[in-house]
């Protein structure tokens, strides 16, 4: 009897045993596991890479690809500035840096994501609170510092944009109270200078008819 229920007893372990090696064996070859283990390995390459810069002195390279000119007219609540950023040691995460200005103000910055292969972007998706500004426009720019000791910083050129959202048109009303300001101060000018001019036209021509 205690034969039999020693038996019993083994066949269990053997077979939790060949559960659990099978369970093992499934999480190892699972696309799942395998991706996190690469993104794992990935990480410690960055991070090893973060860790040993080199030196170098030229600063980032950066070159828009979208918008591709400047003076673009933008014509929706949303939009993905990319940039291609080349350098010796590329930077991280961070510091990549996205700025918007008008011709007398600066905005706002964000930090911009890493797409892979050099890419970079930003998705601007607050634009309707922002007027248009058809006379003025925005000027967009990006500021990138590379991975060496140096840490040397690269500017973007300078990009204009211009908004003409649906529905969002504070711009043309300024332009509106603008003009209209200028043809009263105008007018005000006219009837002024009239009224200082036309007594004295007055009085020469009571002097012509004395004389």
């Amino acid at each position: 009897m205690m034969n039999i229920v020693f038996w019993k007893h083994k066949k269990k372990l053997v077979l939790k045993r060949i559960i659990f090696i099978t369970l093992f064996l499934t999480l190892l070859t699972n696309p799942f596991f395998n991706h996190i283990e690469n993104q794992k390995t990935s990480n410690k390459e960055i991070l090893f890479y973060a860790q040993d810069p080199t030196n170098e002195s030229n600063a980032p390279i950066i070159t828009f690809i979208k918008p591709e000119i400047s003076g673009i007219v933008i014509t929706y609540n949303s939009y993905t500035i990319i940039a291609n950023i080349t350098d010796e040691n590329p930077p991280l995460f961070g510091n990549v840096t996205f700025q918007i200005s008008n011709l007398t103000n600066f905005l706002f910055n964000a930090t911009m994501n890493y797409d892979g292969l050099n890419q970079w972007s930003f998705n601007w998706d607050n634009i309707s609170l922002y007027p248009n500004q058809f006379y003025e426009g925005y000027i967009i720019r990006i500021w990138a510092i590379d991975s060496s000791t140096e840490r040397n910083i690269g500017k973007s050129d300078d990009f204009y944009v211009y908004l003409n959202l649906p529905g969002n048109s504070p711009g043309l009303i300024n332009v509106i109270i603008y003009l209209s300001v200028v043809v009263l101060i105008i007018a005000g000018l006219v009837v002024y200078m009239n009224k200082k001019l036309l007594p004295k036209s007055v009085d020469e021509k009571n002097k012509e008819k004395e004389v």
